[in-house]
């Protein structure tokens, strides 16, 4: 409500009477306190609660309260400092007639004396140094990039090694976000090279000298060289489905995605392009991408140079690794000469990098 909403309500409806309430920046206070939203609290925090914030010379601010998980409450318990909130949220029918409520919003109520400086000086840090967040006319938080699959193909005889493995996926299905989302996912990769590390030293059993060299030359690749070695590996085997993973990669064919696609993985591109290995021999990736994409039959193309029926499997296994491993560091890294991603990149993200790399990943552990 405002405080005009406020002023027409009877004194008996609420806690306190009006003289105890006032405006300030067209929001209601009550005896000197102004509740401010709050976007979004740190899930380390526990629900239900109040939170004293106090300034550096350790004065006391306001409160934090966690109330966006209350439900039905009870009006006659909640403290000033919720009840201000309330008294904000609400709308005066919804108050007038005692209905169940919930809040909407977690809130910082603070002193009104301080609600400038606050704006000025804590408002924009407070995800730091607080671990909560408020949009504003700067700063907004925005929703999380959503789009609807057309349908979800279950995997059989997928095995996931460690427990480590498992709990990494869980927590790749929790994140909202999708740049949180691959990296957690690509924990998963980083986890299986060491594994495999592992398993190989295992073998060795007592001899020192193999698990040495092992380790040495563990060290010195790099680690887009151990996801090639992994993806060719699997090959060998015959269990690695390229065609799946080339699938994947022709949906950065789409007119949002290619121009986004070209200016991460070649304007901002580093060692491991292979079309910038021998681009001689290469046919353009546009190019490749106007007649159809990663397919067999452009690779039997003769007018298609460089991609052969033999050379195929390598370009599509290097190149999506190469993709994924781009944008892992594009979204791990925020410096000068990475390309960095926002929030416009999110699309791109979800609906190229996450499929491509979920696809490797279930080929790389399945059985």
């Amino acid at each position: 409500m405002n405080y005009d909403d406020l002023k027409e309500l009877d004194d008996s409806e609420l806690r306190y009477d009006i003289t105890h309430f006032s405006e300030h920046d067209g929001i209601c206070t009550l005896n000197g306190m102004i509740p401010i939203q709050v976007d979004a609290v740190s899930f380390s925090y526990e629900g239900d609660v109040d939170i004293e914030v106090c300034n550096e010379h350790d004065n006391l601010l306001g409160f934090l309260c966690i109330c966006k998980s209350l439900t039905d409450i009870n009006i006659a318990s909640l403290t000033d400092a919720r009840y201000i909130a309330y008294i904000h949220e609400v709308d005066k029918h919804t108050f007038e007639v005692g209905l169940p409520y919930k809040f909407t919003k977690n809130y910082l109520v603070i002193d009104v004396c301080e609600y400038d400086d606050y704006k000025n000086k804590y408002m924009d840090s407070a995800p730091i140094w607080g671990g909560f967040f408020h949009s504003n006319g700067e700063s907004s938080l925005q929703e999380a990039y959503h789009f609807q699959p057309s349908k979800l193909i279950a995997r059989p005889r997928i095995e996931l090694p460690t427990d480590y493995h498992k709990e990494s996926c869980i927590r790749s299905v929790v994140q909202p976000y999708a740049f949180e989302r691959f990296l957690k996912l690509y924990h998963l990769l980083e986890l299986i090279f060491d594994w495999k590390l592992v398993e190989k030293i295992k073998s060795l059993n007592d001899d020192l000298q193999g698990i040495g060299q092992l380790l040495n030359q563990y060290s010195n690749t790099k680690e887009l060289d151990r996801l090639k070695i992994l993806l060719k590996d699997k090959d060998k085997e015959g269990k690695l489905d390229v065609d799946k993973i080339a699938n994947c990669l022709n949906r950065i064919k789409s007119s949002n995605y290619l121009a986004k696609g070209l200016e991460i993985f070649f304007d901002y591109g580093k060692d491991g392009n292979p079309y910038k290995i021998d681009p001689d021999k290469m046919i353009p990736f546009v190019d490749l991408m106007n007649r159809g994409g990663f397919t067999r039959s452009n690779s039997r193309g003769k007018s298609i140079k460089g991609i052969s029926e033999n050379t195929y499997d390598d370009l599509v296994i290097n190149f999506s690794a190469y993709c994924i491993y781009r944008v892992r560091c594009c979204t791990a890294h925020n410096r000068i000469g990475e390309y960095v991603m926002s929030n416009d990149d999110e699309g791109f993200v979800v609906e190229f990098a996450e499929p491509l790399l979920r696809e490797v990943l279930c080929q790389i552990f399945s059985r």
